[in-house]
């Protein structure tokens, strides 16, 4: 009794004590709105910014934890904060809204796949040291290359492994690269302009040109191929022109322009005369690029569906009955140069329709058969198919090992987040089995603008299967009409032949965007072997089509590569252009001013520069981009220098093991500032891209125009516009920031 009398007493004074003490702890805010946490998350990143304990590289990385935890709690307020963070930040304001901007068919934004990619990233690691360097311009530390071992992915390879022999009977492939078709090109319109892509009704000089202009002379016709076959068309008088520019583009195109739908057409006759007549080309080699080099806040994914549609059926309507081998281009996707692993099933939908579109196009075209369709379509990262005399070709995704493709930066120290490693061994054990030649096709180069970790790998396979399995390797992307050499180790072996393991060709371009005249070339192939036994380039001046009268392109023979790289035919007449042949041309260019001279001719298909390219030998003799780098002896593409900061460990990694660090050893270190690799930082600003109008769905293919796909709207302008020319205040700017970023939202 007693004691229930004392637990009684007791409850009443519990219950006096908690209500006494219950706010004991200060209180917190347990709610805040979407608009709080934007500001507040701002702050901190300017915070960041400002931090003077933080280095340019930490800086960057900090920025990358608040971005993770972001994207881990309110995805959806990512691409706000930080589009608005970066226009506060003094970044160009269109560039800002494309590189975090929420997705948009109006436009080529990655805020979707910036917060996808910061979510699963280590910002701290490797991941944020590699998306810093190649994406932050005040970032200038790459990571040391891991120490990448890709063994026991395969058995080990054979002591005697040489290729096989010729027959000497010799069939022609053609190899296209670089389309690039401009919808948009206008004759008349400014081919001298400040915009990344000139030739455009919205393109303009931001200087007013003079009153006397000498570059107004000249023919210009509207004419055509309507009826499959050069039709002059009538002149065009240029005085009539209302807005006056400094050079006026003429009808086959120019310099500072992609491909107009008037040159894609003399291009592929001139192809399928010389086919027709004497060439016959068993197949046809394409690799990449049909998109052109708009800004990305002009590409729309109607452009970039159009683009791809246009250009593979005006391939088809000439090529006929020539099967064409395609491989994906980097900019042939939309948004621009994104690829998701397969294994992120929230982006599956949303990228899943342009695979399917391509699976359907090249099927119906009659270029892939059904199992090279299925891996297009689901797998994503490239296919293979045999032709008709046994040679295997694996056409691959270079996307995988793109800078520009956020989704390589998370979990970079796995060896293979995408497939596609696994997917080309499989088929090479495979082709190894059964004593089968392959070539390999790809649009990006992995010695330009490609990761090092995925690059390594790509080398390392080849380094496995050459030279009985891997005949041949081709690229494209970069325009100008090369080579590169695969050598054991990472640059700094010596380049002999012994350590030469295979090589690449790069196609050129028919697009003269960068000052190269358009071109294309053909093979003579081995038909045993499948080696190249010598290839022929093509190409047209198009500045003769600037005086010609209106009359067609003249597409000359270029070079052999025979003729042109041994004139004394040192090299026997029955051995093919292989990877000692490609070496031999690659010392001659080294030591001799005249071949080198006559090389860096032959990159621009004619056109000279007056310069000299001291990194040339470098550039044919690296594989990849850490290569190149410890070959360069001068900046390679940036005025940037890396500082010479000691990395102790180096990641060890192989398949199917987690990560181990190795101690590096460090003797006699010496200061070098060494330039900066293959980098991609943000866009150059287009200043004052204004025309955001459709009208290049309205153009003439000539015979070859496909359903039109549905309009989209066009961008929103932005609200400082209006403003131009007033003063406006820094709050003010951030309210116009905000609301656009709403309205952006709300498309």
């Amino acid at each position: 009794m007693l004691l229930l009398w004392f637990i009684l007493t007791l409850i009443p004074t519990l219950y006096a004590f908690e209500e006494k003490h219950n706010n004991y702890y200060p209180p917190t805010e347990l709610v805040v709105d979407d608009e709080e946490l934007v500001t507040r998350a701002i702050q901190e990143l300017h915070n960041i910014d400002a931090a003077s304990d933080l280095r340019t590289c930490a800086t960057c990385k900090a920025r990358l934890q608040v971005a993770k935890f972001l994207a881990l709690t309110r995805p959806d307020l990512v691409p706000q904060i930080f589009s608005t963070w970066c226009i506060e930040a003094g970044y160009d304001e269109i560039q800002c809204h494309m590189n975090y901007g929420y997705p948009n068919s109006n436009y080529s934004s990655t805020g979707n796949d910036f917060t996808k990619m910061a979510s699963l990233m280590s910002p701290s690691g490797i991941d944020g040291d590699y998306f810093c360097y190649y994406h932050d311009k005040n970032c200038h530390i790459l990571p040391e290359t891991p120490l990448v071992d890709v063994s026991r992915w395969w058995p080990s390879k054979p002591r005697v492994y040489p290729a096989p022999e010729g027959n000497g009977d010799l069939f022609h492939v053609l190899h296209i690269s670089d389309i690039n078709l401009q919808l948009n090109y206008k004759m008349f319109a400014e081919a001298n302009c400040s915009q990344s892509l000139c030739c455009t009704s919205g393109c303009k000089n931001n200087n007013f040109p003079p009153i006397i202009n000498d570059n107004l002379e000249g023919g210009y016709y509207e004419s055509s191929y309507s009826q499959n076959h050069f039709i002059k068309g009538n002149y065009q008088d240029i005085t009539k022109i209302k807005k006056p520019v400094w050079s006026p583009a003429r009808q086959f195109g120019e310099y500072t322009c992609d491909v107009p739908t008037l040159l894609l057409n003399s291009t592929l006759q001139c192809i399928r005369d010389l086919h027709q007549n004497h060439l016959s080309f068993e197949f046809a080699l394409f690799t990449g690029g049909t998109v052109d080099h708009s800004d990305r806040s002009l590409m729309t994914k109607h452009k970039v569906l159009k683009s791809q549609d246009m250009s593979h059926r005006i391939l088809k309507h000439y090529l006929d009955s020539v099967p064409v081998i395609p491989t994906f281009g980097v900019r042939d996707i939309f948004p621009l140069n994104q690829l998701p692993q397969k294994n992120l099933t929230e982006n599956i939908n949303s990228y899943q329709w342009q695979f399917d579109f391509l699976s359907d196009l090249w099927s119906e075209l009659g270029w892939l058969d059904f199992d090279a369709t299925k891996e297009v379509r689901y797998s994503q990262i490239g296919f293979a198919l045999t032709t008709l005399r046994g040679l295997k070709i694996i056409s691959l995704n270079s996307n995988v090992w793109n800078v520009k493709n956020l989704y390589a930066f998370w979990d970079m120290l796995s060896l293979d987040s995408f497939g596609i490693w696994k997917f080309l061994v499989e088929e090479l054990l495979l082709s190894e089995k059964q004593n089968q030649r392959v070539w390999i096709l790809a649009h990006l180069p992995t010695n330009h603008q490609s990761l090092p970790i995925p690059t390594k790998i790509f080398t390392q396979i080849i380094e496995r299967f050459s030279p009985k399995v891997i005949a041949e390797i081709f690229f494209g992307n970069i325009q100008i009409d090369t080579f590169m050499i695969h050598y054991v180790g990472n640059g700094t072996d010596p380049k002999q032949i012994t350590n030469a393991i295979n090589h690449a060709l790069i196609g050129p371009s028919i697009s003269p965007y960068a000052g190269m005249n358009p071109s294309w070339r053909y093979y003579a192939v081995d038909g045993l072997s499948f080696n190249i036994v010598n290839s022929f380039t093509y190409y047209t001046n198009l500045e003769s089509t600037f005086h010609n009268d209106g009359a067609e392109p003249v597409w000359e023979f270029g070079y052999s590569a025979r003729d042109i790289y041994d004139p004394e035919k040192f090299w026997p007449p029955e051995s093919p252009l292989n990877t000692k042949w490609w070496h031999h041309v690659g010392q001659k260019i080294n030591e001799s001013p005249f071949m080198q001279a006559t090389f860096e001719k032959l990159e621009t298909r004619g056109l000279e520069t007056g310069e000299v390219d001291v990194d040339s030998y470098c550039k044919i003799t690296s594989f990849t981009v850490e290569a190149k780098k410890q070959c360069m002896i001068t900046d390679d593409q940036d005025d940037y220098t890396e500082p010479n900061e000691i990395n102790d460990y180096i990641p060890s990694i192989k398949p199917y093991e987690k990560v181990t660090y190795v101690e590096k050893e460090i003797a006699n270190t010496k200061d070098e500032t060494d330039s900066k690799g293959e980098e991609v930082k943000e866009e150059p600003k287009n200043e004052n891209v204004v025309d955001t109008g459709d009208e290049w769905a309205e153009v003439d293919s000539n015979n070859t125009e496909v359903e039109k796909l549905n309009d989209q709207k066009p961008v929103l302008p932005t609200t400082s516009r209006n403003n131009k020319g007033k003063s406006i205040s820094l709050k003010d700017r951030i309210r116009n920031h905000n609301v656009r970023i709403t309205q952006l939202n709300r498309l």
